[in-house]
């Protein structure tokens, strides 16, 4: 199942006072992150943008949080397909590739979730869901917010949140098909529509996508294409309202993927391993070979399946108090094959094989109250997960002296999460507006699992369970003071948490379980829009952190056969850091965008055991880098927008620039002040270009040409470090140039 102002300097709140400026009118244009964006003002320079950080409709202006919005336009045109692209638009959010190299792993200033952490730092919601779907289609927007979330949403976080918001059904009958063709036979095809069947009263949606892409890496031993596209995703949306006050808005989504799975290229091995001599010369041929093809001892695929349905009822009670119940239940189930060695011996060979759907259920029930001044919202929210017990993983690996073992392993992990919470908001004045949260939360988990050789004469391994609870009350404070309408400042305090776990493996009663690690996140903000005097639109956001992190967890791989691993609270440091959002539009027909994000990470205490080629020691790891966390990431990108004369359409061209500096993939990266081998990667920079013809002569017929990593950069975004047990390094390399064209015709 699935890291300040000293470096910085507080000058950089002052950014945008020094600029002249016009009052903006009056009646602003609105651009609601749940609504598509207007084709003549970007989102991004719409004077009142409106937002859902805090569940409901609010100004992003006067919301104390570090968002990122990117409504349906931006993600087109920003080419926003997967998971693995939301960082080319929100700075900040980092995206690893997981050890299998098939699920994108969130974090956000410094916090996401390594293998064997029992929860995310960053989490996902769909429609106010966690984790129910990441498909990218009909969407309105996605928000990316920074720092703890632990009061208002379903589950608490350390690093923040993404909220991925689907259109929904309207009264008016429209749509929308989109195909695409492009490079190693790219053939997509995505299509919505919708209407009122009874106007205000019964309103339907479905929508779908289907993306077919052969993949850019030849796996020479089974002759398929590794790093292929091939899933199919169906959704439908019906909002029923019979009387006013009231609303029923159920989705239900199937999807299917099923691809040959990902590459992970044989990069190093560790020169004292016994099978050094086969290595170097496996290591040579996959050399010449280059990063484009490989051959592997285990098939490689990736499969999953899922279904799911939300259900959101709101019930207007009185004028100013309303109730809310969100419930949804989801079932899933994945298969992947991959070869953790990445050579044709089968040092680390895995297959999960689909072993029964995992069920998933959430209810929200929340009661809101808005009296002027006076806001609130006080609710429970209830999730289980159960995880059947069945064959999980067969592997093939290497034992000295043993030669290539076969293994099986069996395992099933339940999660049951109860909290309730209370948020108030009091504007003291019209100007100055204070907020405090409080949510207190209890994580049951549970854990059962067996490994066993699947050698005569070696007995079956034994059945290892846990189970326990986890107990954390998570708070936030903020303060926001208007100077004007379109400029702001705030202040914010809160506290975060993460569930622990258990290591049913654990050799020592100590190690059995892994305490909850917390965050507290010290934040301070402006926001601002203005219109100066010659007419220029710009908009600056900078925001300022410091997190005090504490009960890190941590994962150790062990130098047993079977390959096991447990997780510990291994640590206790700081992260601190800048997010900068500058828009600039000097005409309708120009306008530029500058994101940039500052991470500065550190250790206090980082004492853990490591794997040597000797065996398990403890060593100092506090010269370590935090995992997946850029000190500089930022987006640079202009836009023009050409209208055409007698009405013939609007032609737009945009250039996306990201950079990114170097990363740490594992948590041990520095072992006594040593860097580790294969543990961090240099940092890249890569161009995206696209030009759109939008409603050819007024025909709802659209068309555009893109390219995307225009220079064919070669740069990695996940690894699988095997040097210290297993003997071999892997990396997980991004997708070649990508050249394709797109037709949308809009009904």
């Amino acid at each position: 199942m699935s890291r300040i102002a000293k470096a910085t300097g507080f000058t950089c709140l002052a950014l945008p006072v020094g600029l002249a400026y016009a009052q903006a009118p009056a009646e602003s244009p609105r651009i609601t992150a749940g609504e598509s964006g207007s084709s003549r003002i970007d989102q991004a320079m719409a004077e009142d943008i409106v937002v859902t950080a805090r569940r409901v409709n609010e100004r992003l202006q006067n919301v104390p949080l570090s968002i990122t919005v990117v409504d349906a336009r931006q993600l087109t045109e920003r080419n926003v397909r997967s998971a693995f692209d939301l960082p080319n638009v929100a700075p900040g959010l980092s995206v690893q590739a997981s050890g299998s190299g098939t699920t994108a792993q969130f974090s956000l200033r410094g916090q996401g979730q390594t293998l064997g952490q029992s929860a995310p730092g960053v989490v996902p919601y769909f429609a106010e869901v966690p984790e129910f779907s990441t498909q990218f289609y009909d969407l309105a927007s996605v928000q990316v917010l920074k720092g703890p979330q632990g009061t208002l949403f379903g589950r608490n976080t350390t690093g923040g949140a993404i909220l991925f918001s689907p259109v929904r059904p309207g009264n008016e009958w429209e749509g929308f098909i989109t195909g695409r063709l492009g490079s190693y036979d790219r053939r997509d095809l995505e299509f919505a529509v919708g209407g009122a069947i009874v106007p205000d009263k019964v309103m339907l949606r479905v929508a779908g996508q289907i993306l077919r892409r052969d993949g850019y890496v030849h796996e020479l031993t089974s002759g398929k294409r590794a790093n292929d596209e091939h899933k199919t995703s169906f959704r439908a949306s019906l909002i029923l309202s019979p009387v006013e006050g009231f609303e029923n808005y159920t989705i239900v989504e199937r999807t299917r993927i099923d691809e040959h799975g990902v590459a992970q290229i044989f990069s190093g091995f560790r020169a004292s391993h016994p099978l050094a001599a086969e290595f170097t010369a496996l290591l040579a041929n996959q050399q010449a070979l280059g990063i484009r093809k490989l051959a592997t001892s285990q098939p490689l695929f990736n499969k999953f399946k899922s279904n799911g349905v939300i259900n959101t009822t709101t019930l207007d009670i009185t004028e100013n108090i309303s109730l809310k119940n969100i419930f949804s239940y989801r079932e899933f189930d994945v298969s992947r094959g991959f070869d953790l060695d990445g050579t044709t011996l089968p040092v680390l060979d895995v297959v999960n094989p689909f072993k029964g759907y995992t069920k998933n259920r959430t209810e929200e029930i929340q009661l809101r109250g808005d009296f002027s001044q006076l806001r609130f919202v006080v609710g429970y929210y209830d999730e289980t997960l159960k995880d059947p017990y069945r064959l999980a993983s067969q592997t093939v690996q290497y034992l000295q002296g043993l030669g290539f073992l076969p293994a099986a392993g069996f395992n099933k992990g339940d999660q049951k999460t109860r909290a309730g919470f209370l948020e108030v908001t009091y504007d003291v004045t019209d100007a100055l507006a204070l907020t405090g949260g409080i949510r207190r939360t209890k994580d049951s988990r549970s854990s059962k699992a067996q490994t066993s050789l699947l050698v005569p004469g070696f007995p079956a391994g034994p059945v290892l369970a846990a189970s326990g609870s986890f107990k954390a009350t998570t708070w936030n404070a903020s303060a926001l003071y208007k100077i004007n309408p379109n400029v702001s400042v705030y202040g914010a305090v809160r506290r975060g948490f993460r569930a622990g776990g258990f290591n049913p493996a654990a050799s020592t009663p100590e190690l059995l379980s892994y305490a909850p690690e917390t965050v507290t996140d010290y934040e301070i903000g402006i926001k601002s829009f203005f219109v100066t005097e010659g007419g220029w639109k710009i908009r600056a956001n900078v925001d300022l952190f410091y997190d005090d992190y504490k009960n890190i967890q941590r994962l150790v791989l062990l130098p047993t056969v079977p390959a096991a691993t447990y997780t510990t609270n291994a640590a206790r440091g700081n992260v601190k850091g800048l997010d900068l959002e500058l828009s600039v539009a000097p005409s309708p027909v120009f306008e530029t965008s500058f994101q940039y994000a500052y991470l500065d990470t550190q250790y206090k205490d980082y004492t853990d055991f490591v794997v040597t080629p000797t065996g398990l020691v403890s060593a100092d790891l506090s010269d370590s880098r935090f995992p997946n966390a850029p000190r500089h990431q930022f987006t640079l990108t202009p836009r023009l927008n050409m209208p055409l004369s007698n009405e013939l359409g609007t032609v737009t061209a945009l250039a996306a620039l990201y950079y990114q500096t170097g990363v740490a993939f594992d948590p041990a990266n520095r072992i006594d002040g040593v860097l580790q081998p294969g543990t961090t990667v240099k940092g890249y920079a890569k161009l995206d270009l696209r030009v759109e013809w939008r409603d050819i002569a007024g025909t709802g017929l659209s068309l555009a040409a893109y390219a995307r990593n225009v220079t064919n950069k070669k740069y990695i975004v996940g690894n699988a470090n095997q040097l210290a047990n297993f003997g071999t390094l892997l990396y997980t390399y991004a997708e070649p140039r990508i050249l394709a064209m797109e037709a949308k015709f809009k009904f």
